[in-house]
């Protein structure tokens, strides 16, 4: 079922940013140093660890340069180009059922411009039918950014995939609209409510986050582009909104906050029949 859950999260709901020379600052001196994501079973109340990755900080001059997993499930080294990012290369297992050991193997080549805005993320690795994918940034006003996805098969034009249109307030990201193959009209939405507290993906490079958001340092449901923003998730709803609108899921997001308003624990829990569910965690260190 965790797979399953995991699985339609990460190709139905990608998501995107915001801009501007403020973008890339921290609320505050603070560092995300440790990370554990858990797994937990639930059976009549009471939970059993099912797997989890306990992830190290690194950083050269307050950017970051390597995350890893102590149980070597994952690693993750970043490079810098004039200050910019300018690549991400992930290797390890993949999470969910990391006992499986299944290769993980990411890369992305980032280009930025001058005032340090990403403008197109790049996945070079091929798959099986020989396409890559990258992404291109444009920034319409200060308050929309919008992503296009794209497949390229060797020396072919790519193929528009998917447009994300993210609308921001106040430096958070209110909702990411969705249109799929070079189609204008857009037929999917998700909307985001906030706390007033910090969000510790904000403490990381924006980039990092737009180039790679289904890797943000967070549970899984807020894996997305609603991590660039300053303030944390407490509600996710995705929608249908067109040609009429539905709503096809809500998840609420639980919090447990230290004294420098950012969260010590983020998780979600999810009930299945016979008293049984499943409490994913996010615990941080600064």
């Amino acid at each position: 079922m965790k797979k399953y859950l995991l699985g339609i999260c990460f190709l139905s709901f990608l998501s995107c940013g915001d801009s501007g020379d403020s973008d890339n600052q921290t609320f505050n001196s603070s560092k995300i140093q440790t990370l554990t994501i858990q797994d937990e079973n639930i059976t009549n109340g009471n939970a059993s660890l099912s797997e989890k990755l306990d992830f190290q900080f690194e950083y050269n001059q307050n950017k970051l340069v390597k995350v890893w997993d102590l149980h070597n499930n994952y690693t993750e080294n970043l490079t810098y180009n004039n200050n910019s990012l300018s690549a991400i290369t992930i290797s390890g297992y993949i999470y969910p059922d990391l006992a499986s050991h299944q290769p993980l193997n990411v890369k992305r080549n980032i280009v930025c411009d001058a005032n340090n805005k990403i403008i197109s993320s790049e996945n070079p690795i091929a798959d099986f039918s020989g396409n890559t994918t990258y992404t291109l940034f444009e920034y319409p006003s200060s308050d929309i950014i919008i992503a296009k996805y794209y497949n390229k098969y060797l020396n072919n034009p790519g193929v528009l995939k998917e447009t994300s249109k993210i609308f921001l307030n106040n430096g958070n990201v209110t909702k990411v609209q969705f249109a799929y193959d070079n189609s204008p009209v857009f037929t999917k939405e998700v909307r985001y409510e906030y706390d007033q507290k910090n969000n510790p993906n904000s403490l990381i490079d924006r980039n990092r986050i737009l180039a790679l958001p289904e890797y943000a340092f967070n549970v899984f449901m807020l894996q997305d582009y609603s991590q660039i923003s300053k303030n944390n998730v407490v509600v996710k709803k995705s929608y249908w909104i067109y040609p009429s609108e539905i709503l096809l899921e809500t998840t609420n997001f639980h919090y447990n906050y230290q004294n420098n308003d950012l969260p010590g624990t983020i998780y979600l829990q999810y009930d299945y029949p016979g008293n049984t569910g499943l409490k994913v965690s996010a615990i941080y260190g600064y």
